[in-house]
């Protein structure tokens, strides 16, 4: 069993110094995906991939360089708690390549209060539709990433959610893990709750639609 986090990185997201420190500590592989060049203050130890934006050529772009069998893919503001990698390594250990490991999610206080809503939807979501999405921290294995021919990279967003739909043609199995991302609502503050949300809700359902029609 080997796993390494793949963090994509957007144009304009800082670097999650706090998130990799954690990973360091515990000695997990990292591959950033970026847009630009790797910041001297990073560790040697960082794998930094530059190349084109988007999340999934950035996830695909990781992913073909990592050299192991699970993949742990973080967004950039993804906070999580120490006992995270200890689960995920478990997870690894005896999960089989048609099962994805996924996180509970909450959103920081960095946005409006009513993304409590937003939070115990996503939640409930993942757990009676088995759709989790990408911000709750996937596990998936190198085998299923590479039956479904990698993540959209045509969508400008919601790639993860396209990806976990899809992989339903295998049989795959979405299994929460004992422990929460935190997540940050910035976007929800910047846009507005009822606006994002909506959004949100029908690219979702327009995202399962469309997924659910492909076929290997």
């Amino acid at each position: 069993m080997s796993v390494v986090c793949i963090i994509p990185l957007g144009p304009n997201e800082p670097v999650p110094e706090k998130l990799i420190d954690q990973l360091s500590q515990q000695s997990v592989p990292i591959i950033v995906s970026a847009t630009r060049p790797k910041p001297d203050h990073c560790p040697q130890s960082l794998t930094w991939l530059e190349g084109p934006p988007g999340r999934g050529v950035q996830l695909n772009r990781a992913i073909e360089s990592a050299d192991a069998q699970w993949l742990w893919l973080l967004h950039a503001d993804s906070l999580i708690p120490s006992s995270a990698v200890t689960a995920v390594r478990a997870f690894c250990a005896g999960a089989g390549w048609q099962d994805i490991g996924y996180a509970g999610l909450q959103f920081a206080n960095d946005g409006p209060k009513l993304t409590v809503l937003n939070q115990w939807g996503a939640n409930l979501r993942s757990r009676h539709w088995r759709q989790p999405y990408g911000d709750q921290g996937l596990c998936v294995h190198t085998e299923l990433w590479t039956r479904l021919g990698g993540f959209a990279e045509h969508l400008p967003r919601g790639e993860d959610l396209d990806w976990v739909i899809r992989a339903r043609a295998f049989d795959a199995y979405p299994q929460r893990l004992p422990f929460t991302i935190t997540t940050s609502a910035r976007r929800y503050r910047a846009r507005g709750w009822l606006k994002t949300t909506l959004d949100h809700q029908i690219k979702a359902w327009q995202l399962v639609r469309s997924a659910k029609r492909w076929r290997p």
